[in-house]
């Protein structure tokens, strides 16, 4: 299957639904108008320079584990930084470990 592709702007366009609020910030479920759907973690408090959010997040790409899902996309600027994922229908791993 090949990957569709979006850019900022369809993001900003997508609606959004909070999924939960957590330490690093809150994640929403985004339905991009090409019904693509994914999960975005916005970040909060994150007090980094392009260049060292940039390694943190090509770390975490790197990552390959059958428990993680794998990051789909990063938004960084001064006042927004975003992850972008993959939307897990099932779920979020609290909720699975420790119920609704």
């Amino acid at each position: 299957m090949e990957e569709e592709e979006f850019d900022l702007e369809d993001l900003l366009r997508a609606s959004a639904e909070v999924l939960g609020k957590g330490t690093f910030g809150e994640a929403y479920k985004a339905v991009l108008e090409m019904r693509m759907v994914v999960a975005v973690k916005r970040l909060k408090d994150v007090n980094l320079s392009a260049r060292e959010f940039k390694e943190k997040i090509e770390g975490i790409g790197a990552m390959d584990h059958p428990n993680l899902v794998p990051l789909k996309a990063y938004y960084f600027s001064k006042d927004e930084k975003l992850l972008v994922y993959d939307f897990m229908p099932l779920g979020s791993l609290s909720a699975l470990l420790h119920g609704n």
